[in-house]
């Protein structure tokens, strides 16, 4: 009984976060569209403000992204038989998340400027 409960939770859970995982693409990819569409057209400081705390946000997940392989570096390497090719894999996954989020915050800065000059100007 035990173990048709488990296969039965199981087929339950896997279509939600399945769902799950599609509505947080369709989110981001809406996200993006905004995005993408506002670099084009910004003529204000907030949607400039707009941009920037989009890049600031993609700089937070990139870093978030550069812990865990710089983690699962280290766990590679402390195995008792360590996988030192997964290991220098996952660490230079870290160093380019690293140097993306470096970037998202040059953009976000980029973009905070151009506003504070906008709003200089309208006042």
């Amino acid at each position: 009984m035990n173990r048709l409960a488990f296969v039965l939770g199981v087929s339950l859970i896997l279509p939600l976060l399945f769902l799950s995982s599609l509505e947080q693409s369709s989110s981001r990819a809406s996200e993006e569209d905004e995005i993408n569409k506002l670099i084009e057209t910004a003529m204000t400081p907030e949607e400039h403000m707009k941009i920037a705390d989009y890049y600031e946000k993609e700089a937070a997940r990139m870093e978030k992204k550069a812990r865990v392989h710089a983690s699962m570096a280290d766990s590679y390497r402390k195995r008792s038989k360590p996988l030192t090719g997964l290991a220098k894999h996952c660490s230079n996954l870290a160093k380019k998340y690293g140097e993306a989020a470096k970037e998202y915050k040059n953009m976000a800065m980029e973009h905070r400027k151009m506003a504070e000059e906008m709003h200089k100007m309208h006042k």
